[in-house]
C-alpha cells in the first residue's frame, strides 16, 4: 500500500520544475487574457445569459477556476524558501484534477442537449428545466465526493517528490478501472456517441424537411468535430495519465502532457465560439464595431427571406439561435 510520502510539511520546486513552469505561466497568463476578453465582451455586448447556456458557460468557468488555482499554486511554490502548509498539497493536488474532469462533463452536458435538439427535436432547456439545473449542481457534488469516498477509504493518497508538485496515487487496480471508465471515458463516450447519433439522424431527415433546418443542424456536427478533435488531443493525455498512475513516465513526456493541458484551457477562450454560436456572435459584434472604429466600413450582406423552422411530421419547431 502507498503512504504519503510527505511529513507534516511541504517546500518549494526545484530549479527544473520551476524554470518549466516559466513556460505553463506564459501559456496560462496568454489563457487569463483571452478569457477575460471574452467574459468582458460577453457582458459588453448584453448576450442574454438564460437556461440554455448553464452547460457552455459551466465548461469555460472551469478555465478560470483552473488558472486560479495554477496562480496559487505557482505563488506558493516559486516564493516558498522554508516549508509550508500541508494544506497546499492536497491543493494542489487535487483541484486541478477536479476541474478538468468538471469540464469534460459538462461539455458532454451540451452534446446531449443538442443530441435531443437534433434527434429527438425537443429543446431540454424549456421542457425539462429543472432537470437541467438538477444534473448542472448534482455532476460537480458527484465528482467531489468521488475524491473524498477515494481519500478517506485510503484508495488514493496524495504524494510528493522532493523539489516537484504534489499528486495523486492510486494503490488499487480496482480504483484505477473505477476512474478510468466513469470519470475519465464515460464523459468522452456521451460526447462521441450523441454526436454519431446526430450526424446518422441527419443522413436520414425526410425530404420534406426544410434544407435551412439540415444545414443549421449539419453545421452545428461539423463545429462540434472540429473543437472536439483539437480539444481531446490536448486535455487527455494529462488525465489518462493521472488515472492510469504510471510511474515510469520520464519528465520530458510529462512536461509535453501538462503543456497541452494549459494550452488547452487557454485557447478554450477562443475554441468557445466554435462551441457554442452565442460566443462566435460576441467575436463578431467586436470585429465589426473594430472596423467602424478604425473607420473601414464593412459590406452588408444581404440574405434571401426564408421561413426559420422546419416541418416534421406535420408540426413547426423554431430552429434555436443559440447554438
Amino acid at each position: 500500500m502507498l503512504l504519503q510520502s510527505f511529513g507534516t510539511n511541504t517546500i518549494g520546486w526545484s530549479a527544473l520544475t520551476l524554470s518549466q513552469n516559466y513556460v505553463f505561466l506564459s501559456i496560462a497568463l496568454i489563457g487569463v487574457f483571452l478569457h477575460s476578453s471574452l467574459w468582458f465582451q460577453l457582458f459588453y455586448h448584453k448576450i442574454k445569459f438564460d437556461l440554455s447556456f448553464i452547460y457552455s458557460l459551466g465548461y469555460v468557468s472551469t478555465d478560470i477556476f483552473l488558472f486560479s488555482g495554477y496562480f496559487v499554486q505557482y505563488g506558493i511554490r516559486s516564493t516558498a524558501r522554508t516549508r509550508t502548509w500541508q494544506i497546499s498539497c492536497y491543493f494542489e493536488a487535487y483541484f486541478i484534477l477536479y476541474f478538468n474532469i468538471l469540464e469534460s462533463f459538462y461539455l458532454a452536458c451540451i452534446n446531449l442537449s443538442r443530441y435531443w435538439q437534433i434527434v429527438r427535436n425537443e429543446n431540454i432547456y424549456v421542457k425539462y428545466p429543472r432537470r437541467v439545473l438538477l444534473l448542472f449542481l448534482t455532476i460537480p457534488i458527484f465528482i467531489l465526493m468521488n475524491m473524498i469516498v477515494q481519500h478517506e477509504m485510503k484508495w488514493c493518497v496524495v504524494i510528493e517528490e522532493a523539489g516537484s508538485s504534489c499528486s495523486v496515487a492510486f494503490n488499487s487496480i480496482t480504483i484505477r478501472v473505477w476512474n478510468l471508465t466513469v470519470l475519465f471515458a464515460l464523459p468522452i463516450i456521451i460526447s462521441l456517441t450523441t454526436s454519431i447519433h446526430c450526424v446518422l439522424s441527419l443522413r436520414h431527415t425526410h425530404s420534406q424537411q426544410t434544407m435551412i433546418h439540415r444545414n443549421h443542424h449539419r453545421g452545428l456536427i461539423y463545429r462540434f468535430f472540429i473543437f472536439y478533435t483539437i480539444w481531446i488531443t490536448l486535455w487527455v493525455p494529462f488525465i489518462f495519465l493521472t488515472y492510469l498512475d504510471l510511474k515510469t513516465i520520464d519528465n520530458q513526456t510529462n512536461f509535453i502532457v501538462l503543456v497541452g493541458s494549459i494550452l488547452e484551457a487557454s485557447i478554450d477562450g477562443i475554441l468557445v465560439s466554435i462551441l457554442d454560436k452565442r460566443f462566435g456572435i460576441v467575436f463578431k459584434k467586436t470585429y465589426i464595431a473594430f472596423l467602424q472604429r478604425v473607420g473601414w466600413k464593412r459590406r452588408p450582406k444581404i440574405h434571401p427571406r426564408s421561413p426559420m423552422a422546419f416541418v416534421t411530421q406535420n408540426k413547426t419547431h423554431p430552429i434555436s439561435k443559440n447554438t
